[in-house]
């Protein structure tokens, strides 16, 4: 394990562009992308994929992927199906079908040869460790032909299972109505922030679970019942680092500690007064771990 509480910038070399694509899974969600890059892509360096939570968007990772982008790595975000500017599809949201979107995603935007560096949080590691689960079986030897590395951010392989009263507030619309309302809307989401958090931060967070439509909260809290991913996990040998804000009351750190035990290439980093939206409160942290990656799986 290692606390740190400062971390070098990222250097800053590359004029950064930024282009919207699409992807239709096999029961025609279209996914929303967006792909950052230096204006001359080196194609020699893995792809990194960014998967955001529940109630959130592609934005939430502007920051992080605009630095790693101007330090000279190609970056995908996505919405998540039923978020933002991706629809729904056919098939009922579950942690599997989240993964299979992931992929989805990967096979769009590159070959089989390019390796990934997939950055998950929260309701993102759930997908991403899913679909790095599933590689690794496909592959006795390892997965390290494709994946090239994990950062997992506030996210746990079990024990999330959201109280039945919560999902039906997350559908409810009297809680998208007190969303909607900022200073009461920051006030509902205060445990999902560290106290340093600032008010953009928070504001932001607020925005993003405002504008996600209730069924699509509903049915993303309610889809980690009994989940549990821990099975798969030893198979996932590939470098890995897990990030905890020390003040996540969403997924308690506990959950972040125990994920790096079980993986067999696992670091865990402890941020200290953070909360759980590490990708709004210290995105630097973020994109400091997925650059090492990329470039130790050149």
């Amino acid at each position: 394990m290692q606390i740190v509480a400062e971390i070098p910038a990222l250097p800053a070399e590359h004029a950064v562009t930024a282009t919207d694509h699409s992807a239709t899974t096999d029961d025609f969600a279209r996914l929303a992308i967006t792909v950052h890059q230096p204006e001359t892509p080196d194609p020699t360096r893995p792809l990194v994929v960014l998967v955001h939570g529940w109630a959130a968007s592609r934005t939430v990772w502007h920051s992080t992927a605009q630095q790693l982008a101007a330090a000279g790595h190609t970056v995908a975000a996505y919405d998540q199906r039923g978020h933002a500017s991706s629809t729904v599809g056919r098939e009922p949201i579950s942690i599997e079908r989240l993964a299979r979107d992931l992929d989805t995603v990967i096979g769009t935007l590159t070959t089989p040869e390019r390796p990934v560096v997939l950055v998950g949080h929260s309701g993102g590691g759930y997908a991403a460790l899913a679909w790095a689960a599933r590689l690794s079986a496909s592959r006795p030897a390892g997965a390290d032909g494709r994946l090239a590395g994990l950062v997992l951010v506030s996210t746990a392989s079990h024990g999330q299972n959201t109280p039945a009263n919560e999902v039906k507030m997350m559908g409810s619309g009297l809680f998208s109505r007190a969303l909607r309302t900022p200073w009461l809307g920051r006030k509902l989401l205060a445990q999902t922030h560290g106290p340093r958090a600032t008010l953009e931060a928070r504001e932001a967070n607020r925005r993003l679970f405002a504008s996600t439509l209730p069924q699509t909260r509903a049915t993303c809290f309610a889809s980690t019942q009994e989940m549990d991913q821990r099975a798969g996990l030893a198979r996932i040998a590939v470098p890995t680092a897990v990030i905890t804000g020390t003040e996540d009351k969403i997924v308690k750190p506990s959950f972040s500690r125990e994920l790096a035990t079980a993986l067999p290439q696992a670091t865990l980093y402890e941020v200290p007064g953070v909360g759980h939206m590490v990708p709004l409160e210290n995105p630097g942290r973020i994109a400091h771990h997925a650059h090492t990656l990329v470039l130790a799986g050149r």
